[in-house]
């Protein structure tokens, strides 16, 4: 640089231009991000795991409400349903891509609150679905959730019906790091106290996989409890309980009855006696509208949606096909 030149640049007054210069870069910046939140039409939509007849219907109940309102879905979710990292990355990076909303079902509730807190100090709306994670409801925070009460009261009658009030169960797949697991629980062992002839005999922890849950549920197969009837609270428990069964050629003695739809097969040929099924394709239409709601500026609200018993007997019924649909893309 020209000596002159170099002198005259280093006379200019410095501290006001880069200050002036960085404050406006900054300000113009945040304005276009904003602004890029405010024009994306697209939500995440973030379930425990994909792939699954539980979560599947949630992506073409959310994606029916979604074309019909303008909304596109970017759907995603990690390959196990006990990746919380996985699923907490999922949302930060689907946030700093600038959608309009966040949808998720939270692997876990404790590990998950920091990260929607700060969803939802960005400004981004969040709709949690399938459990509470203590954050109240807002202006950018609504909650739809499976009615577990009523969830944990159909099984504990279904327990009673097909024992005729006597016998001895086990409970597995009790996972206290979620709160909608917990409520489910408690709602089973409360309403079962109508049958004081059936007995928990065992208590089993909810594991990470499916084979742990059955190599668990042979445990209890190889113990010295006699058993009448299971009743397993997760999917990855009514799944691996019946492979238990099925190993040890129990599955016309001991009765199983499962949550959260995954293995439909064996509820035709009598292998799984019943299973409660959250319809998450209209857990999933609702969580499309409210976020809809949000978005245009309202306030956040809670919403529930009723689980059902699914037998042998309405297997192939019109609501239980609707529960099941997994058409998450356009009609041709």
């Amino acid at each position: 640089m020209d000596r002159g030149l170099a002198h005259r640049y280093n006379h200019l007054p410095a501290k006001k231009l880069p200050w002036a210069l960085v404050a406006g870069s900054l300000l113009l910046l945040s304005l276009f991000c904003v602004a890029c939140r405010r024009a994306s039409h697209t939500v995440a939509v973030i379930p425990r795991t994909c792939g699954t007849a539980l979560w599947e219907p949630l992506h073409a109940g959310a994606a029916e409400v979604g074309r019909s309102i303008g909304l596109d879905l970017y759907w995603n979710g990690p390959m196990r349903d006990d990746d919380t990292q996985t699923q907490i990355s999922l949302i930060e990076k689907s946030v700093d891509r600038g959608v309009a909303g966040v949808i998720v079902s939270p692997i876990q509730t404790l590990p998950l609150r920091s990260p929607i807190r700060k969803v939802l100090d960005q400004g981004v709306p969040v709709v949690v679905i399938d459990t509470e994670l203590g954050i109240p409801t807002g202006p950018k925070l609504s909650y739809v959730l499976n009615d577990e009460r009523i969830g944990g009261q159909i099984a504990a009658r279904r327990v009673g019906l097909i024992l005729q009030g006597k016998g001895n169960i086990a409970i597995v797949g009790i996972r206290p790091e979620l709160k909608s697991n917990t409520l489910r629980e408690r709602s089973f062992e409360s309403t079962l106290r109508e049958f004081p002839g059936i007995h928990v005999v065992a208590r089993r922890l909810g594991l990470s996989s499916v084979p742990q849950e059955q190599h668990s549920a042979e445990g209890l197969l190889t113990g010295s409890q006699s058993l009448d009837a299971v009743v397993a609270l997760s999917l990855a428990a009514t799944r691996g309980t019946y492979y238990a069964l099925a190993e040890f050629d129990k599955v016309r003695a001991i009765k199983l009855v499962g949550f959260d739809q995954d293995l439909l097969p064996p509820i035709r040929d009598g292998g799984i006696d019943s299973v409660v099924v959250q319809n998450t394709f209209e857990i999933g239409r609702v969580a499309m509208n409210l976020m809809d709601r949000e978005i245009k500026g309202r306030s956040g609200s809670e919403a529930s949606v009723v689980p059902v018993l699914l037998t042998r007997d309405n297997l192939d019924s019109a609501e239980i096909r609707q529960i099941e649909n997994m058409s998450w893309w356009p009609p041709q």
